[in-house]
């Protein structure tokens, strides 16, 4: 049997240790501040980038440049006979059409997957893909595989509309009349697309919407459940995530930090539900 290398990018949010629990590389993505280019986990920390935007700082995210991708798939092509490799969904950014043009030049051994996935939902997504790897599948099954019947679900609530101002998502004009009225927006994640799910005027509802909106599945033991705080850990992420775990079992849940490919568009505060289906619910 062949051996695969599994390959994500950062936009995984996903830290060294967690990579290595999961037995996969990352491409980390630069992060432009005040038009200064960071490298996400290694020049600047979360912590860090999370200041500077309470602080005011203009921030970017750009695609990681083709070298930095290839040299990554080279160092695990010394240890293994292919790679998989999965970026941010390619609703959500150009790394995918480029990782695949880049691929072309490596003769077969190189496989990219539009997995339309983005954040922590991804890490769930490999840790599928080593079973199906396990289970003797092909890279081009595998690809396959996930394209046609993989997918995440997910909300997310900005704490401040301004960041979806900068990111060019909503007017200034709209951004400043919703913080006055203290509206709250859920910004659905499906199909590798941010899209707008609802409108509502306190924290509390839109809390309540997004919970429901993740318990409204077929089978709860089918899926796994995470919640996801923007920068820094805050009570209503915590209470959203004991009030999740009252009904779903906690082995199957994740909680953990949104970083900073993704923060960048969402701001500090912003708090986020979602699930993926299991591997083994798809296949049954």
């Amino acid at each position: 049997m062949k051996k695969i290398a599994v390959i994500t990018d950062s936009s995984a949010d996903i830290s060294d240790e967690q990579a290595k629990q999961l037995n996969v590389r990352v491409v980390r993505l630069p992060i432009i501040v005040d038009n200064i280019e960071y490298i996400e986990n290694k020049t600047i920390t979360l912590e860090e980038f999370t200041n500077k935007m309470k602080a005011g700082s203009t921030v970017k995210t750009s695609q990681p440049s083709i070298g930095d991708v290839c040299s990554v798939w080279d160092e695990a092509l010394k240890e293994n006979d292919e790679v998989l490799y999965v970026p941010l969904s390619s609703g959500l950014s150009g790394s995918y059409n480029s990782a695949v043009l880049a691929s072309q030049s490596y003769d077969g051994k190189v496989t990219v997957i539009d997995a339309r996935f983005a954040c922590a939902p991804t890490q769930f997504l490999l840790k599928e893909i080593h079973e199906l790897i396990r289970a003797g599948k092909s890279s081009s099954e595998i690809k396959t595989f996930v394209e046609e019947n993989m997918s995440m679900h997910a909300i997310l609530m900005p704490e401040d509309l301004i960041y979806l101002k900068r990111g060019g998502r909503i007017s200034a004009a709209a951004a400043a009349l919703g913080n006055l009225l203290k509206i709250v927006p859920l910004l659905s994640v499906e199909n590798g697309q941010i899209d707008v799910y609802d409108k509502v005027r306190t924290s509390k509802r839109a809390y309540k919407m997004a919970l429901d909106y993740v318990l409204n599945v077929d089978c709860l033991d089918d899926y796994y459940f995470l919640v996801l705080y923007g920068g820094e850990e805050t009570e209503a992420s915590k209470e959203l995530y004991q009030k999740l775990c009252e009904h779903v079992n906690p082995k199957d849940t994740y909680y953990g930090p949104i970083y900073p490919v993704i923060l960048a568009h969402a701001g500090p505060g912003t708090v986020g539900i979602g699930y993926v289906k299991k591997l083994e619910a798809i296949i049954r």
